[in-house]
Formats: structure tokens, sequence, C-alpha cells
């Protein structure tokens, strides 16, 4: 009898601690999917983080660069350039875009607006300036109009965008569900390690350490990334892209510092609680 007594006492420990490292490393998953719903998968993050790291003044004069190499090769002056990418609104532009992206549609930039008034500039140009029409044929009009709409096109649009948009979109409710149970999961494991505990030291004592495994997972990963400097590294093909990259995925890891204080806070809690729970058991023996 004693002995089957001192072999559930050894197992229990062993049991205790496993359940509350899996408790630890469910929070991490669901600390990880929460900032994917809250980043990856929210329209709002990205549109935020363009205008905090100037994606959009970047793209317009990317554009401009763009535009009046064309122009020098195609015959148009630096002031038709700068007053047509004046006229472009390209916040609007962008954001109908991305939101395209979200909304499961196709992501493909809407030129057809940008050809007819490039277009009727070039030939208000032409007439304003008396340029003979036999050196600015109808061919070499579409022509430039087809090689500046590239250009739009590269700027609007987002490398890898059309490619997963319809994961963003199609696993977003899997994904809110997936929260939803990593959740209950944590939720239950921290209730069997409280109630299945006969003294509240012990009680306190699993969920500190669920609490702070959690803590240093969800400080160590970001910490890593942060010092060894792997965002910065990345190679682009712009200057605004790589701005709205180093800016969309440092955002996004900061997040886990904020789920970091709050375990650490629920660590701390439960320590002290553990302290003073302790003492009282030391005092009653």
């Amino acid at each position: 009898m004693s002995s089957s007594k001192n072999k559930r006492s050894r197992i229990k420990p062993i049991l205790y601690n496993f359940l509350a490292f899996s408790m630890a490393f469910i929070l991490f998953a669901a600390t990880g999917a929460i900032i994917l719903k809250a980043t990856v998968f929210s329209r709002d993050y990205m549109i935020t983080t363009m205008g905090d790291t100037g994606y959009y003044p970047m793209v317009k004069d990317e554009f401009r660069t763009h535009m009046k190499n064309l122009g020098h090769a195609s015959g148009l002056s630096d002031e038709f350039v700068d007053e047509f990418t004046e006229e472009i609104d390209f916040r609007m532009e962008i954001t109908q875009y991305i939101e395209s992206f979200y909304s499961g549609e196709k992501t493909l930039v809407n030129t057809t607006s940008f050809k007819q008034t490039l277009k009727n500039k070039v030939n208000r140009y032409i007439e304003d300036n008396h340029i003979d029409k036999e050196k600015a044929s109808e061919a070499d009009i579409d022509y430039m109009i087809s090689e500046a709409t590239d250009i739009y096109v590269r700027q609007i649009s987002i490398p890898f965008f059309s490619v997963i948009a319809n994961y963003i979109h199609n696993l977003s409710t899997p994904l809110t569900i997936t929260i939803v149970v990593l959740i209950l999961l944590a939720a239950g494991i921290g209730c069997i390690l409280y109630f299945t505990n006969e003294y509240k030291h012990r009680r306190y004592r699993y969920l500190c350490y669920a609490f702070t495994t959690a803590f240093l997972l969800d400080t160590i990963i970001p910490s890593f990334i942060f010092i060894t400097g792997i965002i910065g590294k990345v190679n682009l093909a712009t200057r605004s892209l790589y701005s709205l990259f180093v800016g969309y995925f440092t955002g996004m890891f900061s997040y886990f510092y904020l789920f970091a204080g709050f375990n650490l806070l629920m660590a701390v809690v439960c320590f002290f609680l553990f302290y003073t729970s302790f003492k009282k058991a030391i005092g009653k023996a």
C-alpha cells in the first residue's frame, strides 16, 4: 500500500510539470495565432503600417523618378511628369488594392483610369507644344503608355500578395477558431493544475512554472530576431517596399512583448501566492 502511494507521489510531480510546460507552449501558440490575426490577417494593420513608414510618399517619389526616365526617352518634359504624378492619389489607389486583397477579390491593380488619363494628357501635351504627329505616332504613344502602366502597377502592387490573397481570406475564420481552442485548452490545463492539487502552494507553483515559461518563449524569440537584425537584412527591389517590410515585421514581433508582459505579471502574482501559501503551510506544520 505504501509503495503504491510512493509511486503515485513520484508520478504526480512529473505529470504536473508536464502539464505546466504544456500550458506554456499552448499559451505561446495562442499568442502567435493572436498576433497573426492582428497583423497578417488585418487590413487595418497593413494600412496603418504604410502610413507610419511613409510608404505612400516614397511610392510617389519612386513613380515620379521612373516616369521621368521614361519621359526623357519619350520626349516628355519633367514638368509634365510632375503635374501628372501630383494628380494621382496613391494613398487611395494603394488602399483599394489592399482592400481587394483582404476581401478575397483578385489582387490586380486597376489601370483603366490611369491609361485613359495619361493618354489624354499626352495628346494635350502634343497639341500644346505643337509636336509633329509624324514624330509622335499612335503606336509610339501606346508603347509609352504601356511602359508607364507597367511602372504604375509595379509601384502600387506588393510582391506575393496575389499568391497568398486566397489563403489569407480563407484561413481567417479557421484561425479565429484555433485561437479560441488554444485559449480553452490553456484554461483547462490551468484548472487541472489548480483544482486537482490539494495544497495551495503547489497549485501556484505549477501555474508559476507555466506563466514563467510562456514569458520566456514570448521574449526570447523576438529578442533573437531583433538582436541578429534578420529583418533589416532582407533585400527588396525598392526603398518603399524595404521600409514597409521592416516596419511591418518589426511591429508584428514587438507584439510578443505585450503578451510577455502579461505572462510575467501572472508569473509574479502566482509566485507571490505560492510564497504566502507556502509560509502558511510551514506554519501549520
